[in-house]
């Protein structure tokens, strides 16, 4: 039976800090028909492949995409000589920056089948892509059954993408499973059922490799053929065509898709155990982006010290009695405590890096 859950409490280990996740958005596809138009809307036609030498045409036809049962369905059929599918999104109707994303689906079956789950940037509209950064919390290509993949592309990496990997699961259709991602400002994380698989954390964040600090909008379709799709023993004529002939019929099943905002527990206040209060000193900006002023009041030069959340410092430097200026760009994005050590006191304030 399935049950709309509301809010619901996850214990959660990132960053090495405990979190509790607050249902932000959700469908859980309780409708008939048409899809909730305040939630989706629809990419249509064929679009020269969608960059990917794809050979489906999309509709908004509730032949390719309806709610039904309780399940978002997606259907890709062969209509003679062509292939019609659906791909819906959440574009300008829904869009969020770091959080966690879960979809509870059940793949189709059949080569030639490439069914996705993922994200792509608001700014593709701007930017274009790949410079607007896509997210894969999941794909798979019907040839290869189980194989369940999670990518990042990126201005510094798209196409053949380096920045992917894949898992093997068992029974993905004929049972739900769910594809998560959990998206922070310093890493995602990429699990099935739970189990964590794939991290992505580039030591370095630029605009190249890290354009994922930015709204994104959620997409669920079914291709068929293509660059990852399409099977070699049945194209003809050069093309990405290579679906099974014998396939007329391709169905994904979607139970619910449930976006959470991760949230760190009031604790995250308090500094580690072992690092003094005293009184304050000023902090600017906080938070910050990665340049820091410190004004500390102190009537001696002192030490300054950030530490992680786990109490572990990640950086030293020396106070002036004035303003100190430091650059902590090389910090992953998060919370610390930054402490103070001069005149024989030790006052600690909470910092937090975007």
């Amino acid at each position: 039976m399935r049950t709309f859950i509301g809010v619901i409490l996850v214990l959660l280990s990132i960053t090495s800090q405990a979190q509790r996740d607050s249902l932000i958005w959700a469908d859980e596809f309780t409708g008939s028909g048409f899809l909730d138009p305040t939630f989706w809307g629809y990419d249509i036609g064929s679009n020269n492949g969608w960059g990917n030498s794809e050979i489906q045409v999309y509709t908004n036809s509730t032949t390719n995409v309806r709610q039904d049962s309780g399940l978002l369905i997606i259907e890709a059929r062969k209509m003679g000589s062509t292939w019609t599918s659906a791909r819906i999104k959440t574009q300008k109707k829904f869009s969020f920056t770091y959080g966690k994303v879960v979809f509870s689906a059940r793949l189709p079956v059949g080569i030639g089948t490439w069914p996705a789950l993922w994200m792509l940037g608001e700014s593709i509209t701007t930017s274009g892509w790949p410079a607007c950064g896509e997210i894969d919390v999941m794909e798979n290509a019907g040839k290869n059954p189980g194989a369940i993949r999670s990518s990042l592309h990126t201005s510094s990496s798209y196409g053949n993408t380096v920045n992917t990997k894949a898992i093997m699961v068992s029974n993905t259709t004929t049972q739900f499973h769910e594809y998560q991602a959990v998206w922070t400002p310093e890493k995602i994380q990429f699990s099935v059922d739970g189990d964590l698989y794939y991290t992505y954390n580039p030591a370095s964040k630029t605009n190249l490799n890290w354009p994922f600090n930015k709204p994104f909008f959620l997409i669920m379709n079914i291709a068929m053929g293509g660059n990852y799709g399409s099977d070699v023993r049945y194209e003809t004529g050069g093309l990405k065509n290579g679906v099974d002939p014998a396939l007329t019929l391709a169905r994904m099943e979607v139970d619910w898709v449930r976006v959470y905002k991760l949230i760190y527990p009031a604790s995250v206040d308090e500094p580690p155990s072992g690092l003094g209060v005293g009184n304050t000193f000023l902090l600017t900006p906080n938070p910050s982006t990665g340049t820091l002023n410190i004004l500390s009041q102190s009537k001696h030069p002192g030490e300054g010290i950030i530490y992680n959340l786990t109490g572990v410092d990640v950086f030293r430097f020396q106070t002036d009695p004035d303003k100190t200026k430091i650059d902590i760009s090389f910090l992953p994005r998060g919370v610390y405590f930054l402490s103070v050590v001069s005149d024989g006191e030790t006052r600690t304030q909470k910092l937090v890096l975007q």
